[in-house]
């Protein structure tokens, strides 16, 4: 059985190491003295008696400080200063042991002076070397890992990781320099590491270091100066990511497992649009507000967003019971402030839904709730017209039956020229949106408009995620196929900004700047993951999905289009359809048999939706 007791641990070699120095010191010292005095020779039996005793001093002050559990590699002044004092005390009480033997055996003041400061040499001396060694070592051992590290900011925050990385051994970076925008830094040393501005030469930097990682690690950088930055560095394929809030990483004690992977929206080559409307607070204050479809992407970002501005009571109802779940849990370890319901029903029910609307009295009703998934609709028509109709109709009319202010419908791009039946029945929504003022002029119905939403249920970009992560391959539908993209925050913002600008029968549309295509998010989302489009994961093409089209548009060609107070939102002025049409269109399909064909439920879409285009990978499906 090993003997623990003499096991060799790193405070016993430190201990040894340091009383040797400590004796070291005294014997140095006495050299020097009787050198400087012309002595020939030392005392023998005077350095013996008390070199040991001065040893013996040294073990017990030293575990009474317990200098030896320190770790040389963390020390800082306070250390520093804790071996200083504690010489300081070895030294004092060998000197008075002095008196205890006879005069012949004393050795003077000075010796003792000259030995406190030879020792602290000694001592300090000894742990600036260890630790730099170690830093060394430790640097030469990232070296071999290939992970060339730059910091994007080069202030207090780029300082704390730097040294959060120089604190864990098994970071695996190579710590090469700072990067920051601030021309007055740049070639200037930052704790021993150059810094480089962040444009001038930035690619040239970049491969004269061998850079393979970079952290953003600043709270200053405008989104606008973050996506250039991306983008200027994207071909490089580096593994880009960025520090958390800054209370998630103190909450995790500077773990870097917690530093988080760039989002793909930061790469929109666009200024991400902000509404900032003071008015829109003082609206939905001390409301009752009903949001349906409330669990999913859209729609659990809109009940953040109106939390914010101190609504009166938030019901949010969803058919879906897990995420209606994940959601409430959500909002309770977020301590999201406000009055939350959560209602479990279908707005297809009428009758859960008269419930809902006498129980609670909602002010606003913004309405979410949808089938968005291209493809599994078009194998299932009847349910997208359940749903997206006429539960859009059931909705608005007992809205405007119990007096509700503004009723927001959230519709797609894909309502426009539609191809698919999803798209289609989101157009019939808008239809049925709109004729429901002209005959409840009490209440006012709003449409907002927009594109593809990055990072919702259903999106490219988690998908992309998932397949990179697996090590591919991305399956991209085509070459050529683009969509306008925003954010889930940014589609929230136009739903709620909607509900104060609408004053009854608008479409409103936001300017997204110019189309993506699908197979340059793919890449990007692999380049920024750290890894080479083509080598280290493949792209595949999978071909186009019934329903699918190439391209999205915002408007028809025929729809013309005004500008609003906010550059970034316009209104559509689309053609409106009857209110007794609408009734007409409701009436088919609530007399669609349970058996209906696809064929005839496409030919009821067509009847209203003559804009309808099925595509051909649609029409192969209808023939089936």
């Amino acid at each position: 059985m090993e003997n623990n007791d003499l096991k060799l641990t790193p405070a016993r070699i430190v201990l040894f190491e340091d009383i040797f120095l400590i004796t070291m010191g005294l014997i140095s010292a006495l050299l020097l003295h009787y050198r400087i005095l012309s002595i020939e020779a030392v005392p023998l039996i005077s350095a013996v008696i008390c070199t040991a005793a001065h040893s013996v001093f040294a073990v017990i002050f030293w575990f009474a400080f317990r200098i030896q559990k320190r770790v040389i590699r963390h020390f800082a002044v306070r250390d520093y200063m804790q071996i200083i004092f504690a010489l300081a005390c070895i030294h004092t009480v060998s000197f008075l042991f002095r008196y205890l033997l006879h005069p012949n055996y004393r050795f003077s003041l000075p010796v003792w002076v000259l030995s406190f400061f030879i020792t602290t040499v000694y001592l300090l001396g000894s742990r600036i070397v260890i630790g730099y060694l170690f830093s060394y070592y430790k640097k030469s051992q990232l070296s071999l890992n290939k992970k060339k590290l730059l910091i994007f900011g080069a202030a207090e925050l780029g300082l704390t990781l730097k040294k959060s990385i120089e604190s864990q051994m098994d970071s695996g970076y190579h710590i090469m320099g700072f990067l920051d925008d601030d021309p007055s830094k740049a070639g200037k040393l930052m704790e021993g590491y150059e810094v480089y501005h962040a444009e001038k030469n930035l690619q040239r930097t970049i491969q004269r270091l061998g850079i393979t990682d970079i952290i953003i690690a600043t709270k200053t950088l405008a989104p606008v100066r973050k996506s250039k930055f991306l983008n200027d560095t994207i071909e490089f394929n580096l593994r880009i990511r960025e520090l958390p809030s800054l209370k998630r990483w103190f909450d995790s004690q500077f773990n870097l497992n917690t530093i988080q992977q760039i989002d793909i929206h930061d790469l929109l080559n666009r200024e991400p649009i902000q509404l900032q409307n003071d008015e829109v607070a003082h609206a939905l204050k001390e409301k009752v507000i009903l949001v349906t479809g409330a669990a999913g992407s859209i729609g659990s970002e809109l009940v953040r967003r109106l939390a914010e501005h101190h609504a009166l009571q938030i019901i949010c109802m969803d058919m879906a019971e897990s995420p209606l779940y994940d959601l409430q849990q959500s909002l309770i370890q977020s301590r999201t402030e406000g009055d939350f319901v959560y209602v479990l029903g279908d707005v297809r029910n009428e009758a859960n839904l008269r419930h809902v609307f006498e129980t609670y009295r909602p002010h606003f009703v913004f309405h979410a709730a949808a089938y968005k998934h291209v493809p599994i609709i078009e194998h299932q028509p009847a349910e997208g017209l359940q749903t997206n109709v006429r539960g859009t109709w059931l909705t608005a009319t007992l809205a405007a039956e119990h007096g509700v202010e503004k009723f927001v419908l959230v519709s797609t791009d894909k309502a426009i020229h539609p191809t698919s039946i999803m798209g289609a029945t989101k157009r019939m929504a808008e239809m049925v949106t709109q004729s429901l003022q002209q005959q409840f002029t009490q209440t006012e119905f709003i449409i907002t408009r927009f594109g593809n939403v990055l990072g919702s249920n259903g999106s490219v970009v988690p998908l992309f995620k998932k397949q990179i992560e697996k090590g591919g391959p991305v399956t991209v539908t085509h070459p050529e196929m683009q969509r306008f993209f925003m954010t889930i925050a940014e589609a929230a913002q136009l739903v709620v900004e909607a509900s104060l600008m609408g004053k009854g029968g608008e479409v409103f549309i936001f300017d997204m700047g110019q189309p993506v295509k699908i197979v340059d998010l793919a890449v990007n989302m692999i380049r920024l993951a750290g890894m080479v489009p083509g080598d280290d994961i493949q792209i595949e093409y999978t071909g186009i999905r019934p329903g699918e089209k190439l391209y999205e548009d915002l408007f028809a060609d025929q729809e013309k289009v005004e500008h609003t107070h906010h550059k970034k939102i316009m209104i559509g002025k689309v053609q409106q359809y009857p209110y007794v049409q609408m009734e007409a269109l409701l009436a088919r399909i609530d007399a669609l048999q349970p058996g209906a064909t696809v064929q005839e439920m496409r030919e009821l879409i067509l009847s209203f939706v003559p804009e309808y285009k099925m595509n051909q990978q649609t029409t192969k499906l209808a023939d089936v």
